[in-house]
């Protein structure tokens, strides 16, 4: 079966294949890359890690047609949930922040994820920006040497479009570099546990394989399966649809920052 959308790998591809076309190739290849690896370093205690992404309040209409449709979320009840993990991220709406945040224990942080305005006629100023509510989770040791590549800061830069590549992908499925900017804030590093309560498309579980180094999990081979299989296929773009590659900013690598421009969609689990 293809390591990115699980479908039969055609009888005519190479035997050392581990995807079924150029195309989830790339993708894999391309996603993997933008989920990176830890910036954190086990201190010997594995934490148990949460990260939820429920439909945002006032937008479970969103959803009406995804297997796990239940209505609105009951955001109290999900976050005393949340409170029980050693390290937990919670992402909502801008509007909904305030009503969020009220909800939440002491000692909670605000992060940004800047992703650019959705361009549309507005009276008022567009949203161009999310909040990801987050708790606990690893700090860093300040003894230890930490380049400017690798520092862990509460605002992402990354601008979006439809991730035509992603296999089931949802309303407001997040990318990898939004999933592995998450695991930093939690200073998430391997041996670490992730439950990612509202699973979505599944792109949150594919990009922690990824960060953790289990990628066989989900990929259906290890670390030199993907060297070989994505070895010929290093084009930055998608041969097969290459509109599409193009424009699926979801798997670009982009840099974090701590201020930057803005966002867009409302959204659901990644």
């Amino acid at each position: 079966m293809c390591a990115w959308c699980e479908q039969p790998i055609p009888a005519r591809a190479r035997r050392d294949s581990v995807c079924c076309s150029t195309r989830c190739r790339q993708a894999r290849h391309r996603f993997g890359r933008a989920a990176g690896k830890p910036v954190a370093v086990a201190d010997g205690r594995p934490l148990r890690l949460a990260y939820a992404d429920p439909p945002y309040p006032g937008k479970a209409w969103l959803y009406r047609g995804h297997p796990d449709y239940a209505g609105e979320v009951d955001h109290a009840a999900l976050i005393a949930r949340l409170a029980g993990y050693d390290g937990w991220a919670l992402s909502t709406s801008a509007a909904a922040l305030p009503a969020v945040l009220a909800l939440c224990p002491p000692g909670v942080r605000v992060a940004a994820w800047h992703r650019g305005e959705r361009p549309t006629a507005s009276r008022w100023p567009l949203n161009a920006w999310e909040p990801v509510i987050y708790s606990g989770g690893r700090p860093a040791d300040p003894t230890r040497r930490v380049t400017i590549a690798a520092r862990r800061v509460d605002s992402l830069v990354h601008g979006i479009a439809p991730m035509t590549t992603l296999p089931g992908r949802v309303v407001g499925a997040k990318p990898a570099v939004f999933c592995r900017w998450v695991f930093d804030l939690l200073g998430a590093a391997a041996g670490d546990t992730l439950d990612d309560l509202f699973p979505g498309s599944g792109a949150v579980a594919r990009a922690w394989a990824v960060y953790t180094g289990d990628a066989s999990r989900r990929a259906g081979g290890d670390a030199s399966d993907q060297a070989r299989a994505d070895a010929s296929g290093m084009a930055t773009l998608d041969a097969s649809r290459p509109a599409a590659a193009r424009h699926d900013a979801s798997l670009e690598v982009l840099p974090y920052a701590s201020s930057a421009p803005a966002d867009t969609t409302a959204s659901q689990a990644a």
